[in-house]
């Protein structure tokens, strides 16, 4: 039997976990735990070659003294029942949850589990009884305790019993791990994907930078120079008077010559007067 010990947990796996009754040989995969205890379980229901007044044990159907399964509690007030891997003993010893073995599915219909009787003292050897052996143990072990008092216990839903029978049925086919690479790749709608979210955040930045840089270009252009302005209007109006006084002057000269005449003219008027 090859073991390897678990980087996370620090507990031994075994590679090489077989069915002792199937032919051809089914063997299991470590990985899928609850696996080997629904087919071991299914072997206990409906194998016919299966010793149940043994009490066979629910992960290699050896005989009950063969195989020692010790339970412990966890830390803790609400602390949950496990098995004590250091102290149980089994060819096919894997440490799977007895709480999520205790529940009912159509995915995972045996509820084949550990449990501690309630009937046996601290002298027994021995108090882990699996489940699906209740029965033969209160037979064999405390035949004066009513079975009708453990009916719930000893009672199978018609989904776990249904759920049995199919994995009777195919209990020649091997069991593999479903990987999530081999799931169906996610389909996501073009108006979902991510590349809108960044193109439209693109857009808005390139939006918002462009108006920033409009408005700072804006704000930067030089202011008219009033001086200039000043400077240019005086010009202009010295530029005005010149051609105002140009024009005045080409007015004036007519009116002097003939000032000049009409005074001479008084002028002559006087001298001839005298």
């Amino acid at each position: 039997m090859m073991e390897h010990t678990g980087p996370d947990t620090g507990l031994m796996d075994h590679i090489g976990l077989t069915c002792p009754n199937c032919h051809p040989v089914v063997t299991f995969n470590p990985s899928l735990r609850q696996r080997i205890v629904e087919h071991i379980g299914a072997h206990i229901l409906y194998d016919p070659s299966a010793d149940c007044s043994s009490e066979p044990c629910g992960l290699c159907l050896r005989p009950t003294p063969l195989c020692k399964i010790v339970l412990k509690k966890a830390k803790g007030h609400a602390g949950k029942i496990a098995i004590d891997m250091k102290a149980s003993s089994c060819p096919n010893l894997v440490k799977f949850s007895i709480t999520v073995a205790a529940e009912c599915s159509d995915s995972s219909p045996c509820t084949n589990r550990p449990i501690v009787c309630p009937h046996c003292d601290d002298s027994e050897s021995s108090r882990v009884v699996w489940s699906y052996n209740f029965r033969f143990h209160l037979l064999h072990k405390h035949p004066r305790i009513s079975l009708e008092d453990h009916r719930d216990m000893l009672t199978l839903t018609k989904l776990e019993r249904d759920g049995m029978k199919r994995i009777w049925k195919n209990r020649l086919k091997q069991q593999t791990l479903r990987r999530k690479s081999q799931r169906a790749p996610l389909v996501i709608s073009e108006t979902h994907r991510s590349r809108l979210v960044l193109e439209y955040v693109f857009l808005s930045y390139s939006y918002l930078s462009t108006t920033q840089l409009m408005h700072k270009f804006h704000s930067s252009e030089p202011e008219m120079d009033t001086s200039d302005e000043g400077s240019s209007s005086d010009s202009c109006s010295g530029h005005d008077e010149e051609v105002a006084e140009s024009s005045d002057e080409e007015d004036t000269t007519p009116v002097v010559v003939g000032t000049a005449n009409v005074g001479t003219e008084v002028q002559d008027l006087d001298y001839g007067s005298e």
